[in-house]
């Protein structure tokens, strides 16, 4: 027996399987684009947790150009407000394509900024610095709740002149007394000669923390 199909619908059969093939196979073209973008960037894609529309940022078909400016706002996109000198700061001085953009915020100050304290200090910068410039602040009240109070001169005196490394940040826990940082006018003291009596401790029976030129003998 022989069977005969019709040229027409031989012709409908075939285009119905190439075409349930073509939607099997074909890759759609957000997956092409997927592919391109993976490529060019290597085993991490930067922007997992970030909105899903790149040209917030990005220009071009393959988006390896950057906006010169543009509005994004950072705190109803992240969770997370730019304060002080970090609403001005460039986007790439935090994120880079070395992992989520989210990955920095969460290390908090430590993950932008190099700790010159080396921990002595804790991880709470906030305490010592303000935003706008990171210059210290509230030093002298920080001081204050150390075993020694700056008070008179004390409270004007550079750090550098008592602690060292206090150029770059670094501050040594050192002795509080006088003679730490006054070995020297301990030893032009000779009118009379302090050293001579024994008068190298307890300076403060004499002195007062206002001025060290003039004492009195108690």
């Amino acid at each position: 027996m022989k069977i005969h199909i019709r040229p027409v619908r031989a012709l409908s059969y075939l285009l119905i399987v190439f075409g349930i093939l073509a939607c099997v196979v074909q890759p759609s073209v957000d997956d092409v684009r997927q592919h391109r973008w993976w490529s060019g960037l290597g085993p991490v894609l930067p922007h997992d947790t970030f909105p899903a529309d790149c040209s917030l940022c990005h220009l071009g078909e393959d988006w390896h150009e950057l906006r010169e400016s543009f509005h994004f706002d950072h705190e109803a996109e992240t969770g997370v407000a730019l304060l002080g000198a970090h609403a001005n700061a460039s986007c790439l001085r935090c994120h880079n394509d070395r992992g989520p953009v989210a990955t920095f915020a969460a290390r908090g100050c430590g993950g932008c900024h190099e700790d010159v304290h080396i921990g002595q200090l804790g991880q709470d910068c906030l305490k010592c610095h303000q935003r706008q410039t990171w210059e210290p602040i509230g030093m002298l009240a920080q001081h204050n709740r150390t075993r020694f109070p700056l008070v008179g001169v004390h409270a004007a005196t550079a750090c550098r002149r008592c602690h060292e490394g206090a150029e770059i940040g670094r501050f040594k826990p050192i002795s509080t007394e006088c003679h730490t940082c006054h070995a020297a006018d301990l030893a032009r003291a000779n009118n009379p000669n302090h050293i001579a009596f024994g008068w190298t401790r307890n300076c403060d029976d004499c002195h007062v923390p206002t001025t060290w030129t003039q004492a009195e003998v108690r």
